[in-house]
């Protein structure tokens, strides 16, 4: 969907606002992550205020900004935060240049915050890194009418017992930069009327969706990709299981003299997608598939006699 479709026309305050958010929340304190930290200590030695101000004492070069890039990534919080104020808004091409200027011109103020690090790093965003920065806030897009709208409903239905509040979703809508086609559309709104939050699988679920559907744009038929992804996590899953299988049995060097290449595949990883798939499957359309000739059992949920029996149709459908 063109952004500007869904944008329409920023307010003219809107800009001023993410600038004065990103300012205040950078003095606040910007973290920096455990992931980030580990690489800076495998790459200087150390990941503490003094490895960090070092790098910002010599800025232009190219692996210090590159490290700098890293440390200055927003997190989950900061970006909680700056949603609260865009709300799902985005800016025009033109105020995201505006706002790369006044960031540029006037650096922003920081704090650094440290894994297992009581000392916080007093500094400002570099000015090479503003761009990196601003880019990964995906500050140019919007969310859809029909997405806002059902997310507002599931919002005040489920407030105070969803497993995250409307900012969080919207950030991880954000993250995800969707093009919000109808077919991506119509199933998030599904997923939110018809998933219940109770569900303990509900976060995992949709996070799961926020990377198929950014992998799927242009699909038409999500129940088909769905269906299509399983049976391939399937498929690898079987032959990494028996690769495992082999490999305890013979010794490595024996299975590389025949050729055997053993390939990683993520075991965890594939689990919690397969149990996601058929989660969200089963809430959006009722129904999944097997390829193992296990059952499946289908939940369609209770119903009592005032119960919706065409919604019920159009699930078994």
């Amino acid at each position: 969907m063109d952004e500007n479709m869904v944008n329409n026309a920023t307010p003219a305050a809107l800009v001023d606002q993410v600038e004065a958010a990103i300012r205040r929340l950078l003095r606040e304190g910007l973290a920096v992550t455990p992931d980030v930290g580990d690489y800076l200590e495998s790459t200087l030695g150390a990941a503490d205020p003094a490895a960090v101000a070092e790098l910002l004492a010599h800025p232009g070069e190219s692996e210090s900004d590159t490290l700098l890039e890293l440390v200055f990534f927003p997190d989950a919080a900061f970006q909680h935060g700056l949603e609260k104020v865009l709300a799902g808004r985005g800016l025009t091409e033109g105020d995201r240049q505006s706002l790369k200027m006044r960031l540029e011109k006037a650096p922003a103020g920081a704090a650094l915050v440290f894994p297992d690090n009581p000392q916080r790093l007093n500094c400002e965003l570099p000015i090479t890194g503003v761009e990196a920065f601003l880019t990964r806030l995906k500050l140019g897009w919007a969310i859809a009418p029909q997405l806002r709208a059902a997310l507002d409903n599931w919002s005040q239905k489920h407030e105070g017992d969803a497993p995250a509040d409307h900012y969080a979703l919207m950030v991880g809508l954000r993250n995800a930069a969707l093009v919000q086609s109808l077919g991506q559309v119509g199933v998030l709104v599904d997923f939110l009327e018809r998933m219940s939050p109770a569900d303990r699988r509900w976060k995992a679920c949709f996070d799961f969706l926020m990377a198929f559907l950014a992998e799927h744009a242009d699909h038409t038929n999500f129940y088909r990709a769905l269906m299509a992804r399983k049976a391939f996590l399937l498929h690898h899953r079987m032959k990494a299981q028996r690769n495992a299988e082999r490999m305890r049995g013979s010794s490595m060097e024996t299975l590389s003299m025949g050729g055997f290449r053993a390939s990683h595949f993520d075991l965890a990883a594939a689990e919690q997608a397969l149990a996601a798939i058929d989660a969200v499957a089963l809430a959006v359309y009722g129904r999944t598939e097997s390829y193992d000739e296990a059952p499946v059992h289908v939940d369609l949920g209770e119903m009592d006699a005032a119960g919706n029996i065409e919604g019920l149709v159009r699930r078994l459908s």
